[in-house]
């Protein structure tokens, strides 16, 4: 293992309706302005998506950017991280997370 390992993850790709993925958080969501306007970016540990790109995911996962401006995102968990909720901050990086894009488009992100 290397010693030091820095730069930038690349994006997850998106999830279409009815689609889900596995990861682990590796960090809180961080606000990015993007040429798409603003944003929250997310260290994950992906761990399965139904994506071409991840048919041949190694079993320790991928460490990516999941880069969103979903509802649940920007508004539920940021507002869980501002009010230092320490059960789910705790939660948030040691369970295994599912997101999910529902038939309306809406995510869902459960463990």
């Amino acid at each position: 293992m290397s010693k030091y390992s820095l730069g930038t993850p690349s994006l997850m790709r998106g999830l279409e309706k009815g689609q889900e993925c596995e990861v682990q958080f590796l960090t809180d969501p961080k606000p990015v302005e993007t040429e798409h306007g603003s944003k929250f970016d997310i260290q994950v540990l992906l761990l399965s998506h139904p994506h071409p790109d991840y048919s041949s995911l190694d079993k320790k996962g991928k460490r990516l950017t999941w880069r969103t401006n979903c509802h649940v995102v920007r508004v539920t968990i940021a507002d869980l991280f501002a009010n230092e909720v320490v059960d789910f901050q705790k939660d948030w990086y040691e369970l295994t997370w599912t997101i999910s894009c529902r038939e309306d488009g809406n995510i869902w992100v459960e463990a």
